[in-house]
């Protein structure tokens, strides 16, 4: 049988393919680490269902949840704490964290849900954007 060449794009495809199809498996069950939690927000899509403790608003943390798995937790910070110069110290992650793939903060001018003043939410996330993109 006469060896077939492999190209680098096919490799990097089957790699990414791997991953993708099995991104979710390592990460926490949220079930495991916050039976509590209630739902926050329906499904957001590249993030999924976000829950929380309520009594750990509007700070934190907020894990997002797809397919059972916590793919982030979130923080949320008030601007007009950040303006007054509010520090934040030890912030509890609630969970012995994964490795982070990225992280991402926004502003958010006019608040979010029931938190309708301006505010900083920062997502620490465990999956790959490859693998988020798909939810």
């Amino acid at each position: 049988m006469k060896p077939v060449p492999v190209t680098l794009a096919a490799a990097a495809f089957a790699v990414t393919s791997s991953v993708a199809a099995d991104g979710l498996s390592h990460l926490p069950l949220l079930s495991d680490i916050v039976p509590d939690a209630v739902a926050i927000s329906p499904h957001v899509p590249h993030m999924g269902t976000h829950w929380a403790e309520p009594a750990n608003l509007p700070l934190g943390p907020i894990y997002c949840e797809i397919e059972g798995r916590i793919v982030c937790v979130e923080y949320m910070f008030l601007a007009s704490d950040l303006a007054s110069g509010v520090n934040w110290k030890q912030i509890p992650t609630g969970m012995q964290t994964p490795p982070l793939t990225h992280i991402d903060m926004d502003y958010k001018p006019d608040g979010v849900g029931p938190f309708q003043e301006p505010l900083y939410q920062i997502h620490f996330y465990f999956a790959d954007t490859e693998v988020l993109a798909a939810h």
